[in-house]
């Protein structure tokens, strides 16, 4: 009897990096008397996220930061989500996670 073993995939994603691009969107939802642009800011900054963009809305009484950012990986972004939701009670926080193939990667 003869055994063969297994391809294991690699553990190693150095060889596609440059065919994609990991970046997260904080849908972050702030009261009109909370917390500033400011305090998101210095969050981002302490983490080492690159902010691609930043789009704040404002619905009645509530305004809506979007937030995409590059530069972290998905358990960074969960501590930031953890981070931003800890800032304040009332703030709400979601994270999307996305990948961007051939042409969206090479946008960096």
């Amino acid at each position: 009897m003869t055994i063969q073993a297994s391809h294991i995939p690699s553990q190693d994603l150095s060889a596609w990096r440059d065919q994609f691009r990991l970046t997260h969107t904080f849908h972050i939802v702030l009261g009109s008397n909370e917390l500033t642009t400011g305090h998101l800011e210095s969050t981002l900054k302490s983490a080492n996220a690159h902010v691609d963009k930043w789009v704040i809305s404002r619905r009645g009484g509530c305004y809506e930061h979007c937030i995409t950012v590059d530069g972290i990986g998905d358990d960074s972004a969960r501590e930031l989500r953890k981070e931003f939701a800890s800032l304040d009670g009332k703030i709400k926080v979601h994270v999307e996670h996305m990948v961007h193939f051939g042409a969206e990667a090479a946008h960096r």
